[in-house]
């Protein structure tokens, strides 16, 4: 009887889904090409891009980050011009970080990417297969999904919400 050994790397779905998310991911990085944008960096605008407004804590939190080390990357974003803080007017303990227009510029240059690349694939798979490939990896990232918000380890990126990208 011949035993089933698992798939070698790069012969599972593992692997191929890894290697494509690696290729979009390297696309998407040419537009952060030459801004001095550092991964946590580009992380905190991935967030804001999803929720412009949030407070350095609310910042820290979502990239798994401490509230020392968020409060210098968003040193770095806020001279580079990518961000600026603002008071709550409810809560002047709370700082709010907001993009620029800079900030927002980055987004929609993300965002014409993201559309370029998924046209490309239904270019390349057709509509319908691009379209059970999406339903088929939603169903795989919910079932894969830690049930809490504090079990999950992944890479956060651009699809961590739904709507339009909001970073890598």
């Amino acid at each position: 009887m011949t035993q089933r050994h698992s798939p070698l790397p790069g012969e599972g779905i593992t692997q191929t889904v890894y290697a494509l998310t690696e290729c979009i991911q390297r696309r998407l990085l040419t537009h952060f090409a030459g801004t001095g944008l550092h991964w946590g960096l580009k992380r905190i605008l991935q967030k804001l891009w999803i929720a412009d407004g949030l407070s350095q804590a609310e910042l820290a939190k979502a990239v798994r980050s401490s509230e020392a080390s968020a409060s210098n990357m968003l040193k770095h974003l806020v001279s580079g011009g990518w961000v600026e803080r603002r008071r709550d007017p409810f809560d002047y303990r709370i700082s709010r970080v907001f993009l620029t227009e800079q900030g927002k510029a980055m987004r929609d240059a993300v965002e014409e990417e993201c559309s370029r690349i998924e046209a490309e694939l239904r270019g390349v798979m057709g509509a319908g297969d691009a379209d059970t490939l999406h339903i088929l990896l939603k169903r795989a990232l919910d079932g894969l999904r830690p049930a809490s918000a504090d079990e999950d380890v992944s890479p956060t990126g651009i699809y961590d919400a739904p709507g339009p990208p909001g970073g890598l």
